[in-house]
């Protein structure tokens, strides 16, 4: 009962620490509902702690229950007292699910001015109504189902992520092992990455997975190896809630129903969300960066993309591949701008900021002797070798594609509806409202291509494309959803 409550006190104190830095963001316009704000507001805590946890040890300070919160008393302070002054109250709820309703039917205009016709020329006049429809109606049949089917996943996660304890490798090698260290040395060794190299794998990795479980070992005052997984199914159910909210802003309740479910039930995905790996945290955060860099883009609401630049910040700091989206995010933003022809400040200064954290975290990296990827430092070959034997790779590489493109066995049939919507909707997948998705995608498909051509794993490129190929697809399943949910909405289709 004493663990229950601890594990329950970690959690009040990380959506808390969340949830302030939210509301503070969005001081002046909240546009979130009550699970999407939770949703966000654990990732947020739970990244944002994570870095007070690396800065700690420069200051001298040993984690503790009270050091580690006693940094976000106030920030919590000055939330409750704006929420005294300014409350959510049942008035402006109303108020804001009505600019919801009204923005339901700009976006669907906004999609049949991109195809050339209006409202009234089309099924715009019915796509108004089915969009401002009322959230709160009762669930028909099909969408009983949809809930019962994500319900049952996310409940499945859970039971399937406490019947053990930590026990994959790279989740004790990678993670688990530096969380130990940090939690009984009650700090960051500040020798660790010199001290440690030859004895922990991968020491270049960054520290968000492991002093997130760092955290939850402080807080229940013991290494529970086994209730200290449930950080994972939580990240799961995070970005469940959150794909069904941004995708509630595009189509009405029955369709985001259904895209949420379509991602909840791929196996990868569930698998990932139970086996203490860092990739269902990483997709996490990558997706919901670019989720909010969306909206920003067919909404203009700045905080969007300050959300966006917060959350890409965490990705970086939960693993390497975190600078490869950061990049493409601002080649993304940079482009769907120039293509608009309207350079704004904000969006300019999001993609240098990008810029520049990548460009910070290489240098730290290095003044630290580390590489960003021991995997790209196994052998010192010229740049011209690399090239040559990058273009031999490509056939290789387009098949352990095609062996993920139709897998069934761990994706359902999300890849091959991809392939069909981009066979069927060629015409739609350049508009102006799914350009920016599109791009994204092809831009990390070529990025991550990049990263195998150059592979230079010690156990060599046949053994990390076949064991990684997977997971890397992971990262950006959740964007692949959206943009089938973008497809499905622009060509018409009902369920």
């Amino acid at each position: 009962m004493e663990t229950l409550s601890l594990l329950l006190f970690w959690i009040i104190c990380t959506l808390a620490i969340g949830y302030s830095m939210l509301r503070l963001l969005f001081r002046r316009n909240w546009p979130f509902k009550f699970p999407e704000a939770l949703a966000l507001s654990y990732g947020i805590g739970i990244a944002a702690v994570s870095i007070q946890m690396a800065i700690m040890p420069l200051c001298g300070m040993r984690f503790s229950v009270f050091s580690l919160m006693i940094w976000w008393v106030p920030l919590i302070a000055v939330t409750l007292l704006i929420g005294f002054k300014n409350p959510l109250s049942l008035r402006g709820l109303r108020a804001k699910r009505s600019r919801t309703k009204q923005s339901k039917k700009e976006i669907a205009s906004s999609f049949d001015k991109s195809s050339g016709r209006s409202p009234e020329q089309s099924r715009g006049a019915s796509l108004t109504k089915r969009f401002a429809r009322n959230d709160n109606a009762p669930l028909t049949l099909i969408e009983r189902f949809f809930v019962l089917g994500i319900s049952f996943e996310v409940l499945y996660a859970f039971f399937r992520t406490l019947i053990k304890p930590m026990e994959s490798y790279d989740s004790i090698a990678i993670y688990a092992l530096k969380s130990k260290i940090f939690y009984l040395d009650k700090m960051i060794p500040l020798n660790f990455f010199k001290s440690f190299a030859n004895f922990v794998p991968h020491i270049e990795y960054p520290l968000l997975i492991p002093l997130a479980e760092t955290q939850f070992y402080t807080f229940l005052g013991s290494l529970n190896d086994l209730l200290v997984k449930i950080i994972f199914p939580l990240y799961y159910a995070a970005l469940l809630t959150i794909a069904y909210s941004v995708s509630g802003r595009f189509l009405n309740r029955k369709a985001a129903l259904f895209f949420t479910f379509l991602l909840a039930t791929i196996p990868q995905v569930t698998d990932f969300a139970t086996n203490g790996y860092a990739d269902i945290p990483f997709a996490f955060y990558c997706s919901v960066s670019f989720f909010y860099l969306y909206l920003w883009l067919k909404q203009n609401e700045n905080p969007h993309l300050a959300l966006s630049f917060i959350f890409s910040i965490f990705a970086v700091w939960t693993k390497p591949e975190g600078l490869l989206f950061a990049l493409i995010y601002a080649a993304v933003i940079i482009t769907c701008m120039a293509k608009e022809r309207r350079l704004r400040l904000i969006g300019v200064t999001y993609a240098v900021m990008s810029l520049c954290v990548v460009i910070t975290y290489v240098l730290g990296w290095r003044a630290i002797g580390l590489a960003v990827n021991s995997d790209f430092t196994g052998t010192q070959v010229s740049l011209a070798s690399k090239i040559i034997t990058g273009f031999r790779r490509i056939p290789a590489i387009l098949y352990e594609y095609q062996i993920q493109f139709f897998g069934p066995k761990k994706w359902n049939m999300i890849w091959m509806l991809f392939i069909a919507g981009f066979i069927l909707g060629f015409k739609k997948i350049f508009s102006k409202e799914i350009f920016p998705v599109t791009l994204a995608i092809l831009l990390v498909f070529s990025g991550y291509s990049i990263v195998y051509m150059l592979s230079s794993a010690p156990q060599g490129f046949g053994w990390h494309l076949s064991t990684s190929g997977s997971r890397l697809f992971l990262h950006f399943v959740p964007m692949v959803v959206l943009w089938l949910a973008l497809i499905f909405k622009e060509l018409k289709l009902e369920i």
